[in-house]
């Protein structure tokens, strides 16, 4: 037994060697959908690229899926070729080196930490705006912070579950919702293709050009627009629980990718015809507190607006789960493998990694609180910190992943012509990153780019120290 372990907790412990292999499409599919959160990103992200290009934010989506098909095949190429757990501590550690897999690593669970700390907030900026929806007029500054804190324990619960059914609930979570979404945007097209909206407006494709929109303007665009599909990867940190993973985690990432690119340009072209395309009624789109529910109270009625809000907050909801179960298995695969404690590397009786799952949790409770304390206890300015953070972190992440597939097209003969590709990629996530730090904000806004680069820092280091360590066990085929 651990001597760290209580008589409790020796009883779930140190029970299963190994994870089991449950987990089919629909499962893998339905961690990346929850990681991703679409119907919280869809209702959230499109009114900072509104406040870039105007009405032409499904155009700046749709320009997205370049950069963001180069990241997707880069995870494809890695994904094909071995199953882990610890997702890029595998992938990059197995391609380039135990060191920079580690640095990869913790950068990516890092960025898991910043994003349960986004949808906690998030859910509690719904769950408020849906309480004074129904009479809580007066509701204090401080309760999508505290609901924010009370629902992570919840979360952290339900992320010690068997990967089995935390798929199909994830899946159910936030399928539903963006159904509902889909609803809502159908039942919008087809009033504004008919009789047109309540202040005239119509379908309006002009609306969708870049006129007189900086390219600055437009990259910045594009960068919202590619970290709305920020956590599509989440599914590659099952590769250790998914039946046949060198085939089903690409084909999950594949999918995941185009629906949820069909789903933003499809829900924020009709939003924009739906606001209206003149300059003050895109100034209403930008101000948008949750883009489909105002669309579904204009359009639909109150009581299905309402329904969206809610839906915002199980996305968030399902989020958190997803955030926790992707990162904790990067833990466990830490603590297995020697990176961090062996302690970290135990499996409870349901063959999970509650302690990874754990960890992350308690790092995001503190990130939480650091984000709230830095920005006064404003909800609103927390989640800014917290998505800015999560972007830097994340686009450094991803540009390892990039850099790993260009290294297995490099030494392939017959790919070697491509591996020019997935370097573009690298090239142009390092661009995001620069285009997030300068110019250097001033104020709390500084505090997101100093915690990212002290995260890239500490990875790095920790990854020189340490990465070694790993070197045997990620020698080793994980399936």
């Amino acid at each position: 037994m651990s001597p760290e372990c209580g008589p409790a907790e020796a009883a779930t412990l140190h029970t299963v060697s190994s994870m089991k292999r449950n987990l089919g499409l629909a499962g893998v599919i339905a961690i990346s959908l929850a990681v991703m959160g679409p119907s919280m990103a869809v209702s959230l992200n499109p009114q900072a690229i509104a406040e870039q290009v105007g009405g032409a934010v499904p155009t700046a989506y749709l320009l997205a899926v370049i950069p963001l098909a180069i990241i997707t095949a880069s995870f494809v190429i890695l994904t094909r070729r071995r199953g882990s757990a610890g997702s890029l501590f595998g992938f990059v550690g197995v391609e380039i080196g135990p060191r920079a897999g580690t640095a990869a690593g913790l950068w990516l669970a890092a960025a898991y930490v910043a994003v349960m700390s986004i949808t906690a907030l998030a859910f509690g900026i719904f769950m408020t705006t849906l309480a004074q929806e129904y009479g809580l007029s007066s509701a204090p500054s401080w309760l999508p912070i505290l609901l924010a804190f009370l629902i992570l324990p919840v979360t952290a619960y339900l992320a010690g579950r068997t990967i089995r059914t935390l798929g199909a609930l994830l899946l159910v979570l936030e399928g539903l919702t963006m159904l509902a979404i889909l609803v809502v945007t159908g039942l919008t097209f087809a009033r504004l293709a008919t009789d047109g909206g309540p202040q005239g407006q119509t379908v309006d494709w002009s609306a969708f050009r870049f006129e007189g929109v900086s390219a600055g303007a437009v990259a910045l665009a594009l960068t919202f627009g590619i970290l709305s599909s920020a956590g599509f990867e989440g599914a590659a940190a099952a590769g250790e629980e998914t039946d046949d993973p060198k085939r089903t985690i690409p084909r999950a990432l594949i999918w995941t990718t185009v629906l949820t690119s069909a789903f933003f340009i499809a829900v924020t072209m009709v939003g924009v015809w739906a606001f209206g395309t003149a300059p003050k009624q895109l100034e209403q789109f930008s101000a948008s507190g949750s883009l489909p529910a105002d669309i579904a109270n204009a359009y639909v009625g109150d009581a299905m607006g309402d329904l969206i809000t809610l839906g915002g907050a199980v996305s968030a909801f399902a989020c958190m789960i997803a955030a926790q179960v992707a990162g904790g298995r990067i833990i466990y695969a830490f603590g297995r493998d020697g990176v961090l404690p062996r302690s970290l590397g135990e499996l409870s009786s349901q063959g999970t990694p509650v302690r990874g799952s754990l960890v992350i949790a308690v790092i995001g409770v503190a990130f939480l609180a650091f984000s709230v304390v830095t920005t006064a206890g404003d909800a609103f300015s927390a989640f800014e910190l917290t998505s800015d953070t999560t972007g830097l972190v994340i686009s450094g992440a991803y540009a390892a992943a990039c850099a790993a597939a260009s290294v297995v097209l490099w030494r392939d003969a017959r790919g070697r012509r491509w591996a020019w590709v997935p370097g573009l990629g690298v090239l142009f996530l390092i661009g995001l990153i620069v285009l997030q730090l300068f110019p250097i904000p001033s104020g709390w806004e500084l505090i997101a780019p100093v915690v990212a680069v002290l995260i890239f820092i500490v990875g790095a280091g920790v990854g020189r120290s340490r990465g070694r360590r790993a070197a045997a066990a990620l020698s080793e085929p994980r399936s």
